[in-house]
């Protein structure tokens, strides 16, 4: 990310850049909502596995909260 001094040279080449990092890790985010939920419907017998599990749900769900899914609403 550029400094707030320093001039972008082509401003249409850095947001390109930009848009596909956006894509990347939207679609990034997708892939790992999808692993949670499957592994939140999986059989997992041991309760320490399904302890650990849901303080790591728990984690994602709280850091979802925080996030804003689009760039406009920022």
């Amino acid at each position: 990310m550029k400094n707030k001094k320093e001039k972008i040279d082509n401003p249409w080449k850095e947001l390109k850049v930009l848009r596909k990092k956006i894509y990347e890790l939207t679609e990034e985010n997708s892939s790992l909502w999808f692993l949670l939920d499957e592994i939140e419907k999986s059989n997992i017998h041991s309760k320490e596995n399904r302890e650990t599990l849901r303080a790591a749900f728990d984690r994602l769900q709280k850091v979802s909260l925080m996030m804003h899914k689009k760039a406009e609403e920022a």
